[in-house]
């Protein structure tokens, strides 16, 4: 009886042991399988060109799918990426399939308006709210400073009777108003979308823009260098080279 009893003992241990045991192999056959531990965290497509999206979703073993093109936004070039599910920073599985929304690749036209001796600060105006991008500010010999003398596309000049795709990028020829230096405005904080617009306001240009390899969302980068320095003396329309990270420590 006591053997028999044992053997029930012995029988019932060694099956429990033999559960736990298939139950440890099963799971860590699904695990691997699915790759439970493997988490990816979504890097930011937003910006970057086709070709770049697939280099950068292959380094992260990850796929996508166009979805959509939406309303045409400036601030990133045709083709480019404007927005994408899931978002940055979401954390996904390896192979998981990322929806991508494209800025449209359609142009359309509109007419150039007449900037001819309006000041420059009108003239950025007006190329704004006709859908154009300012260029770069070349300065001219002239009595009037910061006054509009012509303009030019691609060395090519233009005027108001002239069509063009809207956003289009157009450079600006001034007058100097017989000056020859200004002083260099402290961007330091700024964000990358904020530095173009406090340079031409003070007569000058962008120049390099030198990213921190850990950015995730270049528009909002802020600078934390900048050459030539701070109010430093620099000929007009000087391109002043920044340096940007996430955020200022």
């Amino acid at each position: 009886m006591k053997l028999r009893y044992r053997f029930l003992i012995y029988v019932s241990f060694f099956s429990l042991v033999f559960c736990l045991i298939a139950f440890a192999i099963i799971d860590l056959s699904l695990k691997k399988y699915t790759r439970h531990h493997d988490i990816i965290h979504v890097p930011s497509l937003v910006g970057l060109s086709m070709s770049s999206v697939k280099d950068t979703l292959i380094k992260y073993d990850l796929t996508f799918s166009i979805i959509d093109s939406a309303a045409y936004n400036p601030q990133y070039n045709r083709g480019s990426i404007i927005s994408h599910t899931p978002k940055f920073g979401a954390q996904v599985k390896p192979g998981r399939k990322i929806y991508l929304t494209l800025n449209p690749l359609t142009i359309h036209y509109t007419l150039l308006p007449n900037l001819n001796n309006k000041s420059l600060r009108h003239g950025i105006s007006l190329l704004e709210s006709h859908a154009f991008r300012v260029g770069d500010l070349h300065y001219v010999d002239y009595f009037a400073k910061d006054l509009i003398r012509f303009l030019k596309v691609d060395d090519e000049i233009v005027t108001e009777s002239d069509s063009l795709p809207k956003f289009t990028i157009i450079d600006l020829y001034v007058g100097n108003g017989n000056e020859k230096y200004v002083k260099i405005p402290n961007l330091t904080g700024l964000k990358f979308s904020q530095i173009k617009r406090k340079l031409n306001n003070y007569s000058l240009n962008i120049g390099l823009s030198n990213f921190d390899t850990d950015i995730i969302d270049t528009l909002n980068s802020v600078v934390y260098k900048q050459d030539p320095l701070f109010k430093e003396q620099a000929p007009l329309g000087t391109y002043v080279s920044v340096w940007l990270k996430d955020s200022i420590d």
